[in-house]
C-alpha cells in the first residue's frame, strides 16, 4: 500500500504541474486532448487502483488515500473539462497532498526495517 501511496501522489502531482504547464502556454484545451489522453487515462487507471485497493484493505491511512484518489478522478473527468486548467492543476496538487499523507503517519520503526 505503501507503494501505490507514493505512485500515486508522485503522478498526481505530475499531472497538476503539467496541466499548470499548459494553462501558463495558453493553449486551448481542445488542442491538447490528443497530446493527454494516453497520460490522463493512465492516471485514471492507477487511481481506480488505488481507491479500490484502499478501500478493500482499510489498512492505516485507507482513508486519505480513498479521498485523493476519489478527488483525483473528479479532478480529471469533471473539472478538467468544464472549470478550466487552473483548477484542475489546484485539485490534483490537493489529490496528491492526500494520497501521499498516509506515509506522514508511518511510524519510523517501518522505515528502518523497509529502508
Amino acid at each position: 500500500m505503501r507503494v501505490l501511496s507514493i505512485l500515486c501522489g508522485l503522478s498526481f502531482a505530475v499531472m497538476a504541474g503539467y496541466l499548470l504547464a499548459l494553462s501558463l502556454g495558453g493553449l486551448p484545451l481542445n488542442r491538447l486532448q490528443p497530446v493527454m489522453s494516453p497520460l490522463s487515462w493512465a492516471m485514471l487507471a492507477l487511481a481506480a487502483l488505488g481507491a479500490v485497493l484502499a478501500l478493500r484493505s482499510r489498512c492505516e491511512g485507507w482513508a486519505p488515500m480513498l479521498a485523493g484518489c476519489g478527488l483525483f478522478m473528479a479532478c480529471q473527468l469533471v473539472a478538467a473539462r468544464f472549470a478550466g486548467l487552473n483548477l484542475s492543476a489546484l485539485m490534483c496538487l490537493v489529490a496528491a497532498g492526500f494520497a501521499l499523507l498516509p506515509l506522514m503517519h508511518t511510524p519510523s520503526s517501518y522505515w528502518r526495517v523497509a529502508g
